[in-house]
């Protein structure tokens, strides 16, 4: 609806002529400001750091993240950014305020250092694309996460991991094969149930993971294609169904604390270093870029996202393999020139 603009005005001028002109002065006038656009209203300021944190958790649990997603971004606001920034406003946060929050964290590992800086830098992004801000009121650097090279166990090992399960029966069979041979994810190993598994193509598809003992989607929420290899697809067909869980436990699946207390017997049966669950999905890894395997076999039956994830395992082991045998022929060169210099004397 248009806006309505009356005025009674008395002309300030005499004669006929002079009050024509100023009507129509004063009614280009009006007319300007009905043509004018409304001013807009005034913009309340940006929230709190504080305000807007439990905002960003709202959104990010409507956007349906991970379970471990949601959990570690609540971790570094209520643990590492609220402490410093609470009640700040979000245009206010200023680059003595990062130093702090690195401060608060030098006891911390560099790669936690990464993940608080990264959530801080999400929590903006957010603010811009819900029209809080209009630009990140700071700018930092987020360091590289520090890579360690994968720990596996080495072929022998994984033969005595095998014979341990074996001794112990056939479901820790199954459970060490998933992540030997696999490749699956503590969780997955726990979620994986019998209508995932496809013996005749040789396949599982990835649907479930099991975070927190709650079953949730597999991480990066897709769910993909896995294929079988014969000594897996063996057991598997062997191995009897009790449930809708390939490791049922009376009808649900088993808890985490299980596979970590299972893995710790088999490991101590075994003598084997500790390495934790997840060191049988890095030896799946290990054996696949040791038997020649490239970055996308890797990437593709660990279903890693990040390519340079999958090249860690790759281009490590290529290269000092690489480099060994340079020292190798080296050394041969070098042990060949010292005979000869040796007879001529």
């Amino acid at each position: 609806m248009g806006r309505r603009l009356r005025q009674r005005v008395k002309a300030p001028v005499t004669g006929r002529s002079a009050a024509e002109r100023w009507a129509k002065a004063l009614e280009q006038e009006l007319l300007a400001q009905l043509l004018a656009p409304e001013p807009e209203p005034e913009k309340p300021p940006p929230p709190t750091f504080e305000e807007f944190a439990r905002t960003f958790l709202d959104l990010c649990q409507a956007d349906r993240l991970g379970t471990n997603t949601l959990m570690n971004y609540d971790v570094h606001l209520r643990l590492y950014l609220l402490p410093v920034l609470a009640r700040r406003r979000l245009d206010a946060v200023t680059p003595k305020d990062i130093t702090a929050i690195k401060k608060s964290l030098v006891s911390k590992s560099h790669n936690t250092m990464c993940e608080v800086l990264k959530t801080l830098r999400r929590v903006f992004n957010r603010a811009i694309a819900e029209n809080e801000i209009k630009s990140a009121p700071v700018d930092f650097e987020i360091p590289r996460r520090k890579r360690k090279p994968a720990i596996a166990y080495d072929d022998q090992e994984q033969v005595a991991l095998l014979a341990a399960a074996q001794a112990m029966g056939p479901m820790f069979v199954v459970a060490v094969l998933l992540g030997l041979d696999g490749g699956l994810r503590r969780g997955e190993i726990l979620a994986l149930k019998w209508t995932d598994v496809d013996l005749k193509r040789g396949l599982m598809t990835i649907r479930h993971n099991l975070v927190r003992d709650k079953v949730d989607l597999p991480k990066g929420r897709t769910e993909d294609e896995v294929g079988l290899t014969m000594r897996l697809a063996a057991t598997l067909r062997g191995f009897p169904k009790s449930g809708p869980f390939v490791l049922d436990n009376h009808g649900s699946h088993f808890q985490e604390h299980h596979i970590k207390s299972w893995m710790k017997v088999l490991v101590k049966r075994a003598g084997l270093p500790w390495h934790g669950t997840h060191v049988l999905r890095k030896s799946c890894g290990t054996r696949i870029a040791e038997g020649g395997g490239g970055v996308a076999a890797v990437a593709s039956h660990l279903r890693h996202k990040d390519l340079q994830t999958a090249s860690d395992y790759v281009d490590r082991r290529r290269g000092s393999a690489g480099a060994i045998h340079a020292l190798e022929t080296s050394g041969r060169r070098t042990s060949e020139h010292s005979s000869v210099l040796g007879s001529s004397i």
